[in-house]
């Protein structure tokens, strides 16, 4: 694919999405997320077009599964290979395996892929219920490629299900195979997701001039029932990730304009936290009594 050289709404295929076809090296918010988590230089390690050698991995299959789930709910993606075999352990099944996953294809047993259309059909019957995802099945772009300079960089997202209504919210997808339970997620949301949402949405704003609602996080339980949560982002903390986008990018800026990707600073004061402290004192607490009683033993 050529290079991208104005900011808008592209249909792009994963494998040319993460390339970053960006005139420069563009910022995402994974690698935003990397850099402000750890620092500049593990940003850099793991951004494609800035390291060239990085390590690839394996999907393993609960990613495969993931996948396939997006390709059936929001109907984008992959195509699917069904393979007609309990397990691995044969020479046709793994040979066919290979070949799946050469053409690019998610790669499934098929009672794994029988159980995912299982939950896919349960998943939008639920979601059909529900007035906060009524954008979810209006008209819209799947996996839609937004790319928008901020300040002086390049900037680009894979938004799962964007409406063609300016105002509705995006909308993201993710399976899982442990609770979907708003509360277990709340905290996922505020400590792993919490940046997609106000990095999606100056990305829209960018390229449509409007801001839309805070983004709408569809969580699906891989495992029977097939239960669905949905959570968005409250003012909180859309207020702190707003600031973190900020800094992401002005760091990212300073750095592709300086060349340098600083690791961790060099010393960081560490205060003893308030656990090690009370132990302290319920050790000197013990100390006093035996010293003025003796070894009750």
């Amino acid at each position: 694919m050529e290079t991208i050289t104005q900011p808008g709404i592209y249909d792009l295929t994963n494998e040319q999405y993460h390339a970053d076809p960006c005139p420069e090296p563009s910022l995402s918010n994974s690698v935003a997320k990397v850099l402000l988590n750890q620092s500049p230089l593990h940003a850099r390690f793991n951004h494609p077009r800035l390291n060239k050698e990085r390590p690839t991995f394996e999907p393993t299959l609960a990613m495969q599964k993931g996948s396939a789930l997006h390709r059936m709910i929001l109907g984008k993606g992959a195509d699917i290979a069904a393979l007609p075999f309990n397990d691995y352990r044969s020479n046709a099944a793994r040979e066919a395996r290979d070949e799946a996953q050469q053409a690019g294809k998610i790669v499934l047993l098929e009672a794994d892929y029988v159980a995912i259309r299982e939950c896919a059909d349960a998943a939008r019957k639920q979601l059909r219920q529900r007035e906060d995802c009524a954008a979810f099945f209006g008209p819209g772009r799947s996996e839609a490629a937004i790319v928008w300079r901020e300040q002086d960089i390049w900037c680009r997202g894979m938004v799962d299900f964007l409406p063609d209504d300016r105002r509705a919210p995006l909308f993201d997808l993710k399976g899982t195979t442990k609770s979907a339970s708003p509360q277990e997620w709340s905290r996922s949301l505020a400590r792993d997701y919490r940046t997609q949402d106000r990095f999606y949405a100056r990305g829209v704003k960018a390229i449509r001039g409007i801001t839309p609602e805070p983004m709408r996080f569809i969580v699906v339980e891989m495992n029977a029932p097939y239960a669905v949560s949905v959570l968005t982002p409250a003012p909180s903390l859309r207020h702190v990730a707003d600031e973190n986008v900020t800094r992401a990018i002005r760091i990212w800026g300073e750095c592709m304009k300086s060349g340098e990707w600083p690791g961790y600073p060099h010393m960081a004061h560490v205060e003893a936290p308030a656990w090690l402290i009370n132990e302290q004192e319920e050790q000197e607490i013990r100390d006093d009594i035996l010293a003025e009683f003796g070894d009750p033993t």
